[in-house]
């Protein structure tokens, strides 16, 4: 009788443990896939009326930003959207003629179940260069149905906006070690790769990683980037990374988004040498919106270090590189950019210093990078 009785009570017992485990994973699965990974986006409210003249000026000039995370989530840019901090609707009303969107293929090291829980294709599920692919064909797509045009920002026709796409690549572990794919990048409207995002990598070391420099496939990937036209990004590399790294790039470097110790003295931002280092060789500077590069989530912290980098560098070296919807808190959406225009009228900025630091500087550089490309082949 006790054997039996116990006989009983243990297969009770693994039927209700299984039952408890089948209802455990149901209700792990349902919360993953219920989490919106997107952090929310509340806009700190902006105590600036933007005048006619700063309206018109910023209607009037051209404006790119180097730095845009969009592609990352699972959002529809062609509507406009509660969350977030860019689609194309609140683009136009901006008066940002176009963006570098940046394509980010590890995410804290859970970029498979991120393509799992946002329903990528199941190739994305493990490999990078997969993920790269996906993100560019959701841009690809948006520009066959007319919502965007997808090209370089190079040669820009006069004073009339076009509004367009170009891409960056954050961090070269998405090439999967295969250089030859760089060749596939140039071709697809891309025009800048870094090295290494948040972590080192197989390509060198980054800033939040162990501090060392490039690795000899690091300085290979920077030969091959001269070979087929890619500029240089130096967001997120480690100092040893840096001077290696601007030593070897035969174009102009960039950092795509950063901010400048001088007025903030973050890890995440650049020196006064390494802004000289950028300026020196004709490169780009484009300035974050939001911290770790910013103290605080302020508009008049990013005009202070546009300030600083045009002291530094010179007014050709600034750019806007914003980091809208990289996982981080701007004070403003892309709607409201021209308040961006107003408060550096209300620094004392010329209109001719303003047009630069909007687009006028990408504009140049990555014009001239194409000229160059263009002339070698």
């Amino acid at each position: 009788m006790g054997v039996e009785f116990s006989l009983v009570t243990s297969s009770r017992l693994k039927r209700f443990l299984g039952v408890g485990m089948l209802s455990s994973v149901i209700c792990a699965a349902v919360f993953f896939f219920s989490y919106d990974f997107e952090p929310e986006f509340s806009p700190v409210m902006q105590e600036v009326v933007v005048s006619k003249q700063a309206q018109q000026l910023h209607e009037d000039s051209v404006v790119i930003d180097l730095h845009v995370d969009s592609l990352l989530w699972p959002r529809d840019l062609t509507r406009e959207n509660i969350g977030g901090q860019v689609d194309f609707p609140r683009m136009r009303r901006g008066g940002l003629d176009g963006a570098a969107f940046t394509i980010v293929t590890e995410f804290f090291g859970l970029s498979g179940l991120k393509a799992l829980h946002d329903g990528w294709p199941l190739p994305t599920w493990r490999s990078p260069w997969e993920r790269l692919n996906y993100q560019l064909d959701k841009m690809k797509t948006w520009a066959q149905s007319g919502e965007i045009q997808l090209r370089k920002p190079t040669l820009f026709p006069g004073t009339e906006t076009t509004f367009f796409a170009f891409h960056g690549i954050e961090g070269a572990h998405a090439l999967e070690e295969k250089l030859h794919r760089l060749d596939d990048l140039a071709k697809r409207n891309v025009v800048f790769v870094s090295p290494v995002h948040l972590t080192d990598n197989g390509y060198g070391g980054s800033l939040a990683g162990s501090g060392r420099g490039l690795t000899d496939l690091g300085r290979k990937l920077i030969i091959e980037m001269n070979k087929v036209g890619l500029l240089l990004d130096l967001a997120h590399v480690s100092m040893a990374t840096f001077n290696e790294a601007i030593a070897l790039t035969e174009f102009p470097p960039l950092v795509s988004h950063t901010g400048v110790k001088g007025v903030h003295d973050s890890s995440r931002n650049l020196s006064d040498a390494q802004i000289q280092a950028i300026a020196s060789r004709g490169g780009l500077v484009g300035v974050m919106f939001a911290p770790p590069a910013l103290k605080n989530r302020s508009l008049l912290e990013v005009v202070l270090h546009i300030e600083h980098v045009i002291l530094v560098g010179g007014e050709d070296t600034v750019a806007i590189g914003s980091d809208f919807d990289g996982y981080v808190k701007t004070p403003i959406d892309v709607s409201n950019l021209p308040v961006l225009t107003e408060m550096m009228l209300r620094r004392g900025f010329t209109e001719n210093r303003i047009r630069k630091v909007l687009g006028g500087n990408v504009l140049r550089v990555l014009t001239q990078a194409h000229m160059r490309t263009k002339s070698d082949l």
